[in-house]
């Protein structure tokens, strides 16, 4: 018995009592089963990473496409949003992200060995919109928090909702952006925790769950169906160890 403390004692210095800290609070400072919601925390992670890894793509294409399609109008030429400068206000709403994710496509362009099946190949729209960040996603939607400003930028952020990005959700009745707005407010919230392996002890996952499900089918029922079929959570959510 007093092997196997030393040994837990020993693997919660190794990850470190400042990252154990929450599950120790949870676990009245019980390290076996701090250590065990730790795991389960990880298998949580996992699973939460597998469906916003998809709902990221299927979001982004949709409303690039969309934008694509605005930009388009506005300028009177078939012409990359994200590779040439946009029309305005796509411009101002998206310059500093989009200009750091033409930096990151070509960094990563530049590192592809003579091996790659793309060696030697120019940029490419979609390489850019592979390096766009989540937030930026979130940034050109009508922000819809209370202390929310109704400035400019939020009006340029309106005038997109409704000119453009509205129709990337076409199953979903949301004629000011509001039920989008939470949705992917929430997720990349949730994104953010996941990505940095945070603990999502005292997220609501269920709750999470269904921003998920909810917001990818707002834009395609198929993804949204295939999607159900791969989701773990629910299975993890049963197996957190008793507090």
């Amino acid at each position: 018995m007093a092997d196997r403390r030393q040994t837990r004692a020993a693997l919660i210095d190794s990850l470190h009592r400042s990252r154990l800290e929450p599950y120790l609070n949870v676990s009245s400072g019980d390290e076996k089963l701090a250590l065990s919601l730790y795991g389960w925390n990880l298998h949580l992670t996992s699973a939460f990473q597998e469906l916003l890894s998809v709902v990221e793509v299927v979001l982004r294409n949709a409303m690039d496409a969309e934008l694509q399609k605005w930009n388009n109008a506005e300028l009177g030429a078939s012409q990359s949003w994200l590779l040439e400068e946009p029309a305005a206000p796509l411009k101002s709403l998206s310059q500093g992200k989009r200009l750091q994710a033409i930096q990151n496509a070509n960094k990563a362009m530049a590192k592809r060995e003579q091996a790659h099946w793309r060696h030697g190949q120019a940029v490419t729209h979609d390489d850019v919109l592979a390096q766009i960040t989540f937030g930026l996603w979130k940034d050109l939607l009508p922000n819809h928090k209370d202390n929310a400003a109704n400035n400019r930028e939020n009006q340029n952020r309106t005038r997109m909702w409704n000119e453009a990005l509205v129709h990337a959700f076409p199953n979903e009745e949301d004629p000011d952006g509001e039920t989008t707005f939470w949705r992917v407010f929430r997720l990349h919230g949730l994104r953010n925790r996941v990505s940095h392996m945070e603990t999502l002890l005292e997220v609501d996952a269920a709750e999470r769950a269904r921003d998920v499900f909810a917001l990818i089918n707002s834009i395609s029922r198929p993804a949204h169906d295939w999607l159900t079929g791969i989701n773990r959570v629910p299975a993890v959510l049963k197996t957190r160890p008793s507090t």
